[in-house]
């Protein structure tokens, strides 16, 4: 990222403001020194106008964004349940939202609300920030909900599933030689001594090839497996549990416990993703995430960790938006299209 004078002066006044906020970063939300707020409200002022609050049955369930002008906002589709409202924030009252389109790959959904004239949220074109890059989160305020930096480069993030089982040495089959009680694998049958000879429609090598193909499932899927046991073929199905079900009783409680605050429900699985060390709460993600210059990068989308926050990089966002958008006018073509529309996912022109 290049910065002109204004913003080598903001990164100069971050440094030295944040320094001793971000080594107590590890607190469930801190209050950001004012001097950081004032700084950041210029970055986020016209981001701001574009981010929708997300209330479920009430509460605040998400943060969303403004994709079309006609009232298409996108958010984080596994927070959203019961009666879905969003508050714009030109107004102080809450409208209805219906659910109109889904993309599961990237936990998004796009809401319809009847409104018109709205301030579409514009992406920001080019490459992601790099690692170190300032990042902040605008909510309904004029002041960010939270600011952090770019701790990881983009990159693909497994879903994490698991099968609950204990592999022996990679002799090029993949024997199991454990099974967790209450877990996928003892739930399907799987026994000691089993060989796992297909997972899915994956043929299995080897007990390595067998980790990383079950990582690459989501919790919750249902795979058939077959597998070898006293030199007999058998077909099982297990329902997958998640990675975290894995660990001993009393190290997952310890790993809950270090956390410091409740965790997205949807953590895993995304096609690219953008880590950086913003201290968020759930319902802060679904909404955008700037750049010093104001640019919105991405789409806050899960709470991972204590520091560990994902956002959806802007093109990521842009095509998933995009082809939900397509896909469900073209199924209902009575769907209401403002003519001469020529963008759908933002940066409208």
């Amino acid at each position: 990222m290049k910065y002109g004078a204004t913003n080598g002066c903001l990164v100069l006044l971050l440094v030295t403001a944040l320094s001793p906020y971000v080594g107590a970063q590890e607190q469930e939300r801190r209050k950001l020194p004012k001097s950081v707020t004032v700084a950041f409200r210029e970055v986020i002022s016209e981001p701001s106008k574009s981010t929708v609050q997300i209330y479920c049955d009430g509460f605040r369930a998400a943060l969303g964004a403004i994709v079309r002008s006609d009232g298409y906002v996108v958010t984080k589709a596994s927070e959203l349940k019961g009666k879905i409202e969003c508050q714009f924030s030109h107004e102080s009252t809450k409208r209805e939202a219906k659910i109109f389109a889904q993309d599961t790959n990237c936990d998004l959904a796009v809401l319809r609300v009847n409104a018109k004239d709205l301030p579409v949220v514009q992406w920001a074109p080019g490459d992601v920030p790099g690692v170190g890059s300032w990042l902040a989160t605008p909510g309904m305020t004029r002041d960010p909900l939270s600011v952090g930096v770019v701790s990881v480069a983009v990159r693909r993030l497994p879903p994490n599933g698991a099968l609950g089982i204990r592999l022996g040495n990679d002799d090029g089959s993949a024997q199991v030689s454990g099974v967790s009680d209450g877990l996928a694998a003892a739930q399907a049958g799987i026994r000691d001594g089993d060989i796992i000879r297909k997972f899915g429609e994956e043929d299995i090598t080897g007990s390595e090839h067998l980790r990383k193909t079950i990582r690459w499932h989501y919790p919750g899927d249902k795979v058939k497996i077959v597998l070898e046991r006293n030199g007999k073929l058998l077909t099982v199905e297990a329902t997958l549990s998640s990675l975290t079900e894995v660990l001993p009783r009393d190290e997952r409680s310890e790993f809950q416990n270090s956390l410091g605050g409740t965790l997205s429900e949807r953590r895993t699985g995304f096609p690219m993703a953008i880590q950086h060390d913003s201290v968020l709460k759930p319902a802060d993600c679904g909404g955008p995430v700037v750049d010093l210059d104001g640019k919105v990068i991405g789409l806050n989308i899960a709470r991972a960790g204590r520091v560990e926050s994902y956002a959806l990089p802007a093109a990521t966002v842009r095509d998933a938006v995009d082809k939900m958008l397509r896909t469900e006018l073209i199924s209902h073509p009575a769907e209401e299209r403002p003519a001469n529309r020529k963008s759908t996912a933002g940066n409208e022109r």
